[in-house]
């Protein structure tokens, strides 16, 4: 042994006395090995390493004697029948590849989810709406602006695009309502969709209206409701254009093939239904068309219903008509360039229909005025 090596204690010598001398000197090997066990680690241990070491230094230990017991000791009772084939220490076993097959698969369906879900949120229109009383802006994908009227909504494909970086065949948005379009150019046709009509572009300005109740009394069944109240998703709803600059197209939406062609300025058509036919061009005032886009307010020969449905919405506000007054559909023209208050329009509509209008828990309500006023 070294000379550095700590000597055997009293207990270890008598012990190696019952051994063989092969297993004294393996042990003593052993214990030579260990002399440096008081030195103070340097590193976390490696008992793998340390076996591989000391094996190579004396091989005799690794050695698998021929009647299964260890080289050098006598058998002992206790010890098993299967005894191990090497002293060297056993690793833990690996994971099971079936275990690890099933954390992959599982991995493998959550990203499929996660991809699954964020392309139906993503594949989810955009909808911009401008409630009763406000006006908006919205800047389209393609540089386009619509600016919306109250009470409208405006949807359209993400990016116009039919899937991620993959442009569809056409710029296409929805319409309830009205709103002023300001359309840039562009390869793909830009194409706006209502209830009853489509009207396609490529550059210009114009105004879309689509409002229920739209159509003028020459072209509209008789409707006695006495509440102004707007319908909702009204099949019928007629669309008017009226073109500012450039050239569109406008058809019903059912009949694309019905087509008649704006290029004039003024110029204007109307589809009174999904199957209606586009009127013929007609030349129109712009003035009453764009009022609203300056704040104002305008109605040209339009029926008073239909009138009292477009100040609910521009002053989110509730107006009935009293059973006492007679031809709703009647035509009605109002102008105010700048913008007006509610109670000056209804003083001045009820001047010019012989009516009179007292205010209620929510708006006003318009009556027939007492005759011999």
């Amino acid at each position: 042994m070294s000379n550095d090596t700590p000597s055997l204690p009293d207990f270890l010598k008598e012990r190696l006395q019952e051994e063989s001398p092969e297993g004294r000197s393996s042990l003593g090997a052993v214990w030579e090995l260990l002399g440096g066990a008081d030195a103070p680690a340097t590193e976390e241990a490696d008992p793998d390493a340390a076996w591989d070491a000391l094996t190579e230094a004396h091989p005799e230990l690794d050695a698998t004697p021929a009647n299964g017991t260890a080289s050098g000791t006598a058998p002992r009772a206790k010890q098993t029948e299967a005894a191990p084939k090497s002293r060297r220490r056993q690793r833990p076993a690996r994971r099971s590849r079936r275990a690890h097959s099933w954390r992959v698969a599982m991995g493998l369906a959550v990203a499929t989810l996660v991809l699954a879900g964020g392309l139906w949120l993503w594949r989810q229109p955009v909808t911009i709406t401008a409630p009763p009383g406000q006006q908006r802006t919205a800047a389209l994908p393609d540089g386009s602006t619509a600016h919306l009227n109250s009470g409208t909504t405006l949807t359209y494909r993400r990016g116009f695009q039919s899937w991620p970086f993959v442009d569809a065949a056409r710029r296409a948005v929805e319409l309830g309502g009205e709103a002023f379009f300001e359309v840039e150019d562009g390869d793909r046709p830009f194409l706006i969709e209502t209830a009853s009509a489509e009207v396609a572009v490529t550059g210009t300005r114009f105004n879309v209206r689509a409002r229920p109740g739209n159509a003028r009394p020459e072209n509209a069944d008789r409707d006695d409701a006495r509440s102004a109240a707007p319908r909702s998703a009204d099949p019928a709803a007629a669309t008017e254009v009226t073109l500012v600059a450039g050239r569109v197209e406008v058809a019903a939406r059912t009949r694309p093939e019905r087509r008649v062609v704006l290029s004039e300025p003024g110029a204007r058509s109307q589809v009174a239904g999904p199957d209606a036919s586009p009127t013929p061009p007609e030349r129109a005032a712009p003035k009453y068309a764009l009022a609203w886009r300056n704040g104002g307010f305008a109605a040209q020969a339009r029926p008073l219903t239909s009138v009292l449905q477009d100040l609910e919405r521009r002053f989110d506000a509730t107006l009935r008509l009293h059973d006492s007054v007679e031809e709703t559909r009647a035509p009605v023209s109002l102008y105010y360039p700048e913008a007006p208050d509610l109670e000056t329009i209804l003083h001045d509509l009820c001047t010019a229909r012989n009516l009179n209008y007292r205010p209620t828990s929510r708006g006003f309500e318009l009556f027939a005025a007492p005759a011999g006023r």
